[in-house]
Order: structure tokens, then sequence, then C-alpha cells
């Protein structure tokens, strides 16, 4: 921890009298423009922290000069932060430094949510694993869930055979490792408290999975 002593009058640059902003501001800015969530998880903790400390001054900061939220979720060992974009705006960060999900990302993250915090499966904790139940356990859904992929890649429906959506999946981990929702290493992963924001912003889908799993040809 930086030799820092918290005042009273908190301003937008109140965090760089931490002597750890030298070391670590840098790459908390880099990772907060570009998307990444970032929480309490090992090669994490140290800039977790300094956020924590500085969380009311950082946050003056990207809104004053950026014009964006720095935003915490969570709470104790699950909290985390990131940056969001004011209603209406996108902020002054470059569309280089702005992280997009696809849609069909989006898509498998509903799944892997429903089939860890709806359905239980707690221990899921391999890519080959998630492959195969969605392959295999979810036969009810299935068919929905290649309409929703093939809509999302704009292509015909049979054009969605099993492996282009093991490739699918593969790749929206990936996604999720880039952006701090889950640790992924070789094709083990574990699921980070971040990973919680996605039921935050598309809770209804999430909660209401009939509404786009639903067979349109029926």
């Amino acid at each position: 921890m930086g030799n820092y002593h918290p005042q009273e009058n908190i301003n937008a640059t109140s965090f760089l009298a931490d002597s750890a902003a030298k070391e670590l501001f840098a790459t908390i800015d880099y990772a907060l423009k570009n998307g990444v969530h970032i929480q309490r998880w090992q090669q994490q903790e140290a800039i977790f922290r300094f956020l924590e400390r500085h969380f009311r001054s950082m946050k003056l900061y990207y809104r004053e000069f950026f014009g964006i939220l720095l935003e915490e979720a969570g709470e104790t060992v699950n909290k985390y932060y990131y940056v969001d974009f004011l209603p209406g705006s996108r902020g002054n960060i470059s569309v280089e430094n702005r992280h997009f999900l696809a849609n069909e990302y989006v898509i498998i993250g509903f799944i892997l949510y429903k089939i860890v915090f709806i359905d239980g499966y707690i221990e899921l904790d391999s890519l080959p694993a998630l492959q195969r139940m969605i392959q295999q356990d979810y036969e009810d859904i299935k068919p929905g869930i290649y309409r929703a992929l093939a809509k999302a890649r704009k292509v015909n429906t049979t054009e969605m055979d099993d492996q282009k959506v093991n490739d699918v999946v593969e790749k929206a981990l990936r996604e999720f490792s880039k952006i701090g929702w889950i640790a992924l290493e070789g094709q083990n992963f574990d699921i980070l408290p971040s990973f919680q924001r996605l039921p935050k912003i598309y809770g209804d889908y999430i909660n209401h999975p009939e509404n786009w799993l639903k067979d349109e040809t029926a």
C-alpha cells in the first residue's frame, strides 16, 4: 500500500497523492477504458485495493475528464469496478478503446448464467463440459439456441451445426476473459464476481428466455 493519508476534501485528482499511483494508475486506467472489470482476483488484487481506497476521487476523475462513470457493484469479496457511459453519451473514449460484446457472445453468456446460477451447476468449470452440456443436456432449448445464434450471425439456422456452436462458445469465453467476467486458463475457467453484470444489463432476457428462444416458424 502506498504512503497515502486520506483527507476530507476529496477531488478528482486526490488519488494521485498516493505513492502507489505511479506504479498502478496506468494499469488501472488502461484496463477500465478497455472494458475490463476489476475485482479481488489474483493479479488484480493490487489494482483492486487501489480502486477501493480511492473510489470517490477516481469517480470524479472519470466523470470530469472523460464524461464516463466509474461504478462499483457487489459487496465484500464479490465487489468489482468498471466504467459505464452516461445516458446518450459514449464519453471521451476513442472507439479503439471501447469493448463491445457481439450478440452471439451475449447469448452464450445467457446460457452460461442459466446453467450455473439458475439450474445450479456451480461445479461447471471447463469449456468442453460447457459445450457438451449445451449439445446434450439442453435438448429442449437447443433449437432455440441455434436459431438465436444464427439470427445474431445473420445466417440461416441450417448453417449453425454443432461444431460452429462449439466455436462460438469458445470465442465467447475468450471474450469474457478479456473483460474480466471469467478467468480462463487453457480449457478451464472460473466465473468471477463481475459476471453478475450480465443479469444487471440483460435481466429481462435471462429471466424470460422463452422470449428469445421461441420458435418463430411455429
